[in-house]
């Protein structure tokens, strides 16, 4: 990026997923932070969540040397979605040989709740119904609807009912089924894996990877973040 502030700066020739994952090391150090501040006002609905979620990581990042990226909320996805957030440079500079702008994402955040309220919802952390638009947080990135040409992508999980150990194998379960329904979206390899649980925090992270249906970027790395409301 370019000069100014060196405190966290994400460098010239740093690989795109480097600055991208180091985001996501961010998130994940300031979200027990975030649910637990005194501040914050009760919510519960998805868009509250993000939103609040957004505000409080654009302070803790000027407040911690982060202040290279700014946190934006409801990122536009062409002319019908948009991504519930994403991290943008704050000035102009070359990731990975390609240039940047500070109107360019290099990290794209889905955010979804667990469980999804609503009938017919149970599953939208990953997908939508057969016969409805694509909702679904790891659907949308699957179909490229959603950082497109990304590699790297996050999930945002706030736990609102059982535990993060809990939903890591009943979202897994889900695949299973959804893999073996015949849908060619789906297979096995969508499963999320490597589980890290922060108890003392009620936190998790977990990964997953995806083959996509279209797209600049063929395959998709996804962050998973979970919180325990």
């Amino acid at each position: 990026m370019s000069n100014g502030n060196p405190h966290g700066r994400i460098t010239s020739g740093v690989p795109a997923d480097a600055a991208a994952l180091k985001t996501l090391d961010f998130i994940e150090r300031h979200l027990a932070a975030w649910r637990d501040d005194p501040e914050r006002p009760l919510a519960r609905r998805e868009r509250d969540l993000n939103s609040q979620l957004c505000k409080f990581l654009n302070v803790a990042a000027r407040q911690s040397g982060f202040a290279m990226i700014h946190f934006h909320h409801e990122e536009p996805q062409g002319a019908r979605h948009s991504a519930d957030f994403s991290a943008n440079p704050t000035d102009a500079g070359w990731i990975e040989g390609r240039q940047y702008t500070k109107y360019e994402p290099i990290l794209m955040m889905e955010g979804k709740r667990l469980p999804t309220p609503g009938s017919g919802r149970q599953r939208e952390y990953l997908t939508s119904s057969a016969d409805e638009a694509p909702s679904g947080g790891v659907q949308r990135f699957k179909l490229g609807l959603h950082g497109a040409r990304l590699s790297v992508a996050g999930m945002v999980g706030y736990v609102q009912e059982s535990t993060c150990g809990n939903w890591f194998a009943t979202v897994n379960d889900w695949v299973n089924d959804l893999a073996s329904s015949g849908d060619p979206l789906w297979s096995g390899d969508d499963r999320l894996d490597g589980l890290i649980l922060h108890l003392g925090d009620r936190m998790s992270r977990c990964q997953s990877e995806h083959r996509r249906r279209s797209g600049s970027s063929p395959m998709i790395r996804l962050i998973h973040l979970w919180v325990e409301m």
